[in-house]
């Protein structure tokens, strides 16, 4: 298994450094500035570890108005004082102290449109050998070993009330969790598609890379379950790629960070837009010179088409470098972003910062004006993201129940309502800079089905992901013209058919059990 986290250096001052020089003095034509943050951080650095040594004066000039994280201090061991002061200086804290204020100003939303019909297309509504051109062009960049699939799998399930990994839970399915986890059906997707792959294309070695980002919150039990999930599923180790994301402070309400204890505070992944700088740091397509393309999802969708030849192929064939999956929009209010044109170039804008009046808009066919809903399926090519990787990304707020220590008495307070904000990077935020951008519009029924909430919600659970497995399966069967022997839902593992393909065998024999490994 290759695993790719983030190394332990022991002269933390040049690691900083580095990673500074990286993400803040790349100006967009190339060229190196240092601006006045850097070098006030620079010398920050610098004097850490001395500070650290000496007495609590020191410190509290090292933190700030962050000193208030200092009120244990002698109490703390040297190596708890260490662990401390490192924690703090291995962020930029001024800048993100002024990027935490910026993000809490209103987004503009200027001149928005839909995205052009030139760039816009429905899978639905193209020819059929169109289609199966676009398949065949997929499935030979992954015959040649050109296609990583991306899973961004660093957020919490805390919605679920699990302590799990969101991709390692159970659908049920079966009574065997290692075959219907949300990774595990994923992984047998990736394996379909190499056979299929590998019979389009019989002197290849089909491969196709699956790179997973995890965070720091689910990385442990992430790896131990993939490590059942790739045998069974038929995958080599070798083919798996784990990325660490980065984490930032956790903001309450007045701009102070909390303490998780009382020689740290608390943090949380940097959003899905993180995977940017993932990718571009660990240099990903140079570590496999063959990788030209990444089909980059959300690990909580179950009928999500990893690595779908169509997508990846339509792609190839227009000379697309950044494209994303999208569903029609019914409901003006349903809680997914929209895709549109903006002054400043492509853009997805939340549900929540899209004005109620722009939302309910109906074309001249009654259809939402602004339908195309994202459904976290993108594609890029390796230009794109080593593009993406040099712009400075926003960071965006969410306001979170934070569980924290209390800075006074070092009780530890779990909120019973929403206390602070935890800082994103948004993915989509690095669609403006495509040079051909592209929407591909799917069926909702076939290709989107998120697992988000608990049960008692009733939506976006456990059940409807597993009644909109189901029905997709159905699908099949009625358009391979197999009969089905039982009276109850047939589930059709990703193992036997990854859209439909390969059930004709069934046909005069119908089927009387689940299709399972």
């Amino acid at each position: 298994m290759l695993e790719i986290s983030v190394p332990k250096i022991k002269y933390r001052e040049f690691a900083h450094f580095l990673f500074l020089l990286a993400e803040f003095s790349f100006c967009a034509e190339g060229s190196i500035r240092f601006g006045p943050s850097f070098l006030l951080y620079l010398n920050t650095v610098l004097t850490a570890r001395r500070a650290m040594r000496e007495d609590r004066s020191k410190a509290m000039a090292l933190f700030g108005s962050h000193d208030y994280l200092l009120h244990f201090w002698n109490e703390l061991t040297p190596e708890e004082r260490e662990q401390l002061v490192d924690q703090f200086t291995s962020y930029n804290i001024p800048e993100l102290d002024k990027a935490f204020k910026e993000s809490g100003r209103p987004i503009k939303i200027e001149s928005l449109e839909p995205i052009d019909k030139d760039h816009y297309s429905v899978a639905s509504d193209i020819d059929e050998n169109i289609m199966n051109e676009y398949w065949n062009t997929g499935l030979e960049a992954i015959a040649q070993g050109q296609v990583a699939a991306v899973v961004l799998a660093g957020g919490q399930a805390t919605r679920l009330g699990s302590t799990e990994p969101k991709g390692t839970l159970s659908l049920g399915f079966t009574d065997y969790d290692v075959t219907d986890s949300l990774f595990a059906l994923q992984a047998a997707r990736i394996s379909r598609l190499q056979d299929l792959a590998r019979a389009a294309f019989p002197n290849s070695n089909p491969r196709i890379w699956w790179i997973v980002m995890t965070s720091s919150a689910t990385a442990d039990g992430t790896l131990r379950h993939l490590h059942d999930v790739l045998p069974a599923a038929g995958l080599d180790a070798e083919q798996l790629i784990v990325l660490l994301q980065r984490s930032l402070p956790c903001y309450d309400i007045n701009g102070g960070l909390f303490l998780s204890s009382k020689s740290s505070f608390k943090v949380s992944p940097n959003g899905n837009g993180g995977l940017y700088e993932c990718l571009e740091a660990h240099r990903i397509s140079s570590m496999n010179n063959d990788i030209k393309y990444f089909h980059v999802y959300g690990v909580d969708n179950v009928l999500c088409r990893v690595a779908d030849p169509h997508f990846i192929g339509y792609c190839i064939k227009k000379n697309v470098d950044c494209a994303a999956k999208v569903v029609e929009k019914i409901d003006p209010f349903e809680r997914v972003g929209v895709i549109c044109q903006t002054l400043d170039g492509v853009q997805v804008v939340e549900y929540s910062d899209l004005p109620p009046e722009l939302a309910s808009l109906r074309d001249d066919s009654g259809s939402l004006k602004f339908h195309s809903g994202n459904i976290a399926s993108h594609f890029f090519t390796c230009d794109f993201v080593h593009r993406a990787a040099n712009f400075k990304l926003p960071l965006h707020r969410a306001f979170k129940k934070i569980p924290f220590i209390d800075r006074m008495t070092g009780i530890s307070v779990k909120p019973e309502a929403e206390n602070g904000y935890k800082l994103e990077h948004f993915i989509f935020d690095a669609f403006k800079y495509a040079k051909n951008f592209h929407v591909w519009e799917v069926r909702r029924s076939e290709e989107f089905s998120p697992l988000k909430n608990a049960e008692s919600v009733g939506k976006d659970c456990m059940s409807t992901c597993r009644r909109d497995y189901y029905a997709e399966c159905k699908r099949w069967l009625v358009a391979a013209n197999v009969p089905s022997c039982i009276d109850r839902p047939i589930f059709i593992h990703p193992l036997y058919s990854y859209s439909g393909e390969g059930l004709e065998e069934y046909r005069e024999k119908g089927v009387a059990n689940d299709l399972l490994p």
